[in-house]
């Protein structure tokens, strides 16, 4: 039915929602949660979702840990669904009467949206609420949504402790790692049955101030993601066990000596060994056994003529600024390098070509002089038009935003749709874009990302390619 808004226009449609009943979960469990499920209970058949089989073992294994409280870290490499299955985990303990919360889960903000979106779809029966934003929507949120008693928390943008006895409204709180800090006070005052921190590897170590607030809060159970748990250092895993299990992981320095002198291949096995109970991590290749292999190409390309004379300039001049023993102000070899990467990704990077170069009517860079500034684009451009003509979706990754500004002119250049996403694009913006392009039948065939940006928390399984204009300092991000 329409309803029409002022004027007589007609207004938005507005949908009719079906209103489920919700059913109560039992008071005393119905299940015991350290038998396995063969398969996906009811309650999951009816999101009309199905679990892939490795994450049903992952829900069992969750549940079992739960039961003999082991608290534990979920490892398995990225895109296997470690969101899916922890809000399947928190969702059983609700139905089947183990748990009615209240469960924090804490991630990066970037990673939000896709929290909600996978709490609604897996786990529809549950109260979830969404806690960041500014001091005063913050302070609208705890008055609102904290519990159903009047004042339970003394209003104000401060945040204040939650009073003893009062209950708690919600099932699931989803807020960043920097609220845990900033609102200490109130969330540290709520008994928590579980705490997952997602992306757990990006919290280095126990000066963190994070673990050390967390270390502050009742926690009754721990889980930890993480895709890339042994990525570089020892000590940055041994702070993750640290915060898990203090009892049993104490000691650093004994940690790492115990350690010391073991090949990587051993040290790894007897890491394992010792995580045994607290660590899953499945690998796509091991899941997925029909999937096909990744190929990589490394392309090498010629510096165009003018990427030459930049070149040239950078390392002469800089070479005379860093032999002038005693000279004013120093040439850091770091921007030497800089210069160079940029020199090599597009000219146009330095503001002095910039000025210089070709430019349409309407400001954008002309397309015939941007694709030959560059080796690179050079070949792109060809490379891409094949890609189109063979149906193929390509992402394509750089280090810097400008770059990706001076692609946006290439793409519109050559006529082809794109989305974009970089540091600069937050929250909703980010989750529309990645809608629009996965959406079926979409018309973009490319995607801008930046690197770090796009490396977090983002589902792009229509695409099939991946460029990476240019990689970057530490290889293990290219590979997220």
């Amino acid at each position: 039915e329409l309803m029409c808004g002022e004027e007589g226009r007609p207004g938005k449609k507005v949908k009719k929602v079906k209103l489920r009943k919700l059913e109560r979960p039992p008071d005393t469990p119905t299940v015991d949660p350290t038998v396995k499920y063969d398969r996906q209970p009811e309650y999951l058949d009816i999101t009309g979702g199905t679990l892939h089989p490795y994450q049903l073992e992952g829900l069992n294994w969750l549940r079992f840990s739960w039961a003999q409280g082991t608290d534990t870290i979920l490892a398995d490499e990225m895109g296997l669904g470690k969101t899916v299955q922890t809000a399947v985990f928190l969702y059983s303990l609700y139905k089947e009467g183990h748990s009615k919360g209240p469960f924090l889960v804490s991630a990066p903000l970037s990673t939000i949206i896709n929290w909600e979106r996978e709490f609604e779809m897996w786990a529809p029966d549950m109260y979830v609420v969404t806690y960041v934003g500014d001091k005063d929507s913050r302070a609208v949120i705890r008055e609102n949504e904290f519990s159903f008693e009047d004042n339970a928390i003394r209003g104000g943008k401060k945040a204040s402790r939650m009073k003893k006895e009062a209950s708690v409204k919600f099932h699931v709180l989803l807020t960043s790692y920097e609220l845990i800090t900033i609102d200490m006070a109130v969330l540290g005052s709520i008994d928590w049955a579980c705490l997952v921190v997602d992306e757990a590897h990006r919290l280095k170590n126990n000066q963190s101030k994070f673990f050390r607030v967390l270390n502050g809060y009742t926690l009754q159970h721990k889980l930890l993601l993480t895709g890339t748990p042994l990525q570089n250092n020892l000590e940055e895993l041994f702070h993750l066990l640290n915060f898990l299990t203090p009892v049993r992981f104490n000691n650093l320095e004994g940690f790492l000596e115990e350690f010391a002198d073991i090949a990587k291949e051993d040290q790894i096995k007897k890491l394992h060994d010792m995580l045994g109970p607290h660590m899953l991590r499945r690998l796509k290749a091991d899941v997925f056994k029909n999937m096909p292999s990744k190929t990589e190409l490394i392309v090498r390309v010629e510096l165009s003529p003018m990427q030459k004379k930049y070149y040239k300039f950078i390392l002469t001049r800089n070479f005379e600024a860093l032999n002038t023993r005693g000279g004013g102000n120093q040439v850091s070899l770091l921007n030497v390098v800089m210069d160079l990467k940029k020199c090599c990704n597009h000219p146009y990077l330095f503001p002095v070509a910039a000025m210089e170069a070709p430019k349409m009517p309407n400001g954008m860079y002309d397309g015939g002089a941007l694709i030959k500034g560059a080796g690179k684009l050079f070949l792109l451009q060809k490379m891409l038009r094949k890609l189109k003509d063979d149906g193929h979706r390509v992402l394509i990754f750089s280090q810097m935003t400008k770059m990706l500004d001076l692609l946006e002119d290439f793409m519109e250049h050559e006529g082809y749709k794109y989305e974009r996403i970089d540091g600069g694009i937050t929250g909703n913006m980010r989750q529309e874009a990645i809608d629009r392009f996965n959406a079926p039948g979409a018309q973009q065939f490319c995607f801008l990302l930046s690197t770090r940006a796009g490396g977090l928390g983002i589902n792009l399984a229509t695409a099939d390619t991946v460029i990476i204009y240019d990689s970057d300092w530490n290889p293990h991000n290219d590979i997220q």
